[in-house]
């Protein structure tokens, strides 16, 4: 079985991997493959959207069993704005199995240079003055003082698409 990853982003790669070794044998490749929807998607169903043309981009590019896409978002609400991660897995069926994961709020300040047209990457690379936090901890590794990572945040939500996944195939 061929499992395609639409990305070349060592925190995805990692989380898709880690979760699910374990229960689908096969080869993962990583593919760099568009969204199709903005770099940096600003709500939860542009970034859901995000993560379905993901897998699916992937599953076509290496003609693979399996695609999935993660996507990464933010989401303003009256609250305040809001990380947003989506990920999608599709299969032969074409019907993506999709879910969402963890959420948290983080500085106005930050959302708002993101909601005026800035990378979250980009933005958080220059709040923490560090280069490349969206291959390493992540906002929401820089925002949970590290308890949780961006490659954790990633294997949950990996964990509930393969978990769907066999749950539909059993």
């Amino acid at each position: 079985m061929i499992i395609a990853i639409g990305t070349k982003n060592p925190t995805k790669i990692n989380a898709v991997t880690n979760a699910f070794f374990q229960y689908v044998k096969g080869e993962f490749i990583s593919v760099n493959v568009s969204s199709n929807v903005s770099d940096q998607p600003l709500s939860d169903e542009e970034t859901m959207l995000g993560a379905i043309n993901r897998a699916r981009n992937a599953r076509e590019a290496e003609k693979a069993n399996i695609g999935v896409g993660l996507e990464g978002g933010l989401v303003k609400t009256e609250v305040g704005y809001f990380l947003c991660n989506w990920g999608a897995l599709v299969d032969n069926s074409l019907q993506p199995v999709v879910a969402g994961g963890a959420r948290i709020i983080i500085p106005n300040e930050i959302g708002d240079q993101v909601f005026a047209g800035q990378e979250l990457g980009d933005v958080m690379d220059s709040y923490v003055k560090k280069h490349n936090v969206r291959q390493n901890e992540g906002a929401i590794g820089i925002f949970t003082n590290g308890l949780v990572d961006r490659t954790q945040m990633f294997s949950e939500l990996s964990t509930l698409l393969i978990g769907q996944y066999l749950y539909k195939n059993r």
